[in-house]
């Protein structure tokens, strides 16, 4: 399954509730204002570095970018994509769940 998240973690609950609903061998992909939740030193950042290591987490590159976040101070985990490559994501995922 692929949860796409795409609302700010400070703003609502949903950013918390995913994480709660995601399980192993799941993926994980950040749009939009969800990308704030990579942003260092913080408990959305943490949150997301405390996911098992079989889940699989992207970040859209263009939300990315135009929220200036700097790409060198991602988790390296967090595979950066492009909108092209978000189109294979949800194509390989049997199911999707937007959030």
């Amino acid at each position: 399954m692929l949860h796409i998240l795409r609302h700010s973690p400070h703003a609502e609950s949903r950013f918390a509730s995913c994480l709660r609903a995601i399980n192993s061998g799941q993926s994980l992909l950040l749009i939009e204002d969800a990308v704030y939740g990579l942003l260092p030193n913080t408990s959305t950042r943490n949150s997301l570095e405390y996911l098992p290591a079989t889940v699989n987490l992207y970040a859209l590159d263009a939300d990315l970018q135009g929220r200036g976040l700097a790409l060198d101070d991602l988790p390296p985990r967090v595979v950066i994509i492009s909108y092209p490559m978000m189109v294979e994501l949800c194509i390989e995922h049997t199911k999707a769940v937007s959030w």
